[in-house]
């Protein structure tokens, strides 16, 4: 919806060789930068959570961390720091998840203490807002590994993250996150 409309609004702009006229311009800059009802939606992983986490990779590993989620850039975009132990060692993770109003998309950046990579993926979000899925590829050396993720909004208490891996075409369950507020 929101692309019909900007396409309505750079049609007429673009008539006189290939220059955007500029109050169409502006107005095609506002709706693409003004955070909308997604925006929102993300912005209830704001706050402290407890989370635990179970990796999958080697028979089911069960841990206790902490995230933390700041919505930043004006309620554009959730920031998140998330802290545990792996494998006997000190662990970090950041997270940055928004809402592209021009794609019409979520996205989903992490960050880790593990490597000096990221993992990027891309997805929508069912038409009450309370299952986001997401698709990307994690690089790890010289392994491109696609995965899936799905973020259950369970209550303003409770979120469910699950993400599965495919290797050698074959999808497994990689790890599970539950995250409940802190109060």
């Amino acid at each position: 919806m929101l692309a019909l409309s900007l396409l309505a609004f750079a049609a007429p702009a673009f008539a006189q060789e290939g220059q955007m006229d500029p109050k169409a311009m502006e107005a095609m800059m506002m709706q693409l930068m003004t955070p909308g009802a997604p925006h929102k939606d993300l912005a209830r992983m704001e706050g402290k959570w407890t989370a635990t986490i179970t990796m999958f990779m080697e028979g089911a590993q069960t841990s206790e961390g902490t995230y933390e989620g700041e919505m930043v850039l004006g309620g554009r975009y959730l920031m998140g720091r998330y802290k545990n132990t792996y494998m006997g060692q000190p662990y970090e993770g950041l997270s940055l998840d928004g809402y592209d109003n021009g794609k019409q998309q979520y996205f989903s950046m992490w960050l880790d203490s593990l490597g000096t990579g990221y993992y990027l993926a891309h997805g929508t979000a069912s038409a009450d807002g309370k299952v986001v899925n997401h698709q990307g590829t994690m690089t790890m050396g010289p392994m491109e590994i696609p995965s899936r993720s799905e973020t259950v909004y369970v209550d303003k208490d409770t979120v469910k993250f699950t993400m599965w891996q495919s290797m050698g075409g074959q999808e497994s369950k990689a790890m599970e996150a539950v995250y409940k507020r802190v109060h």
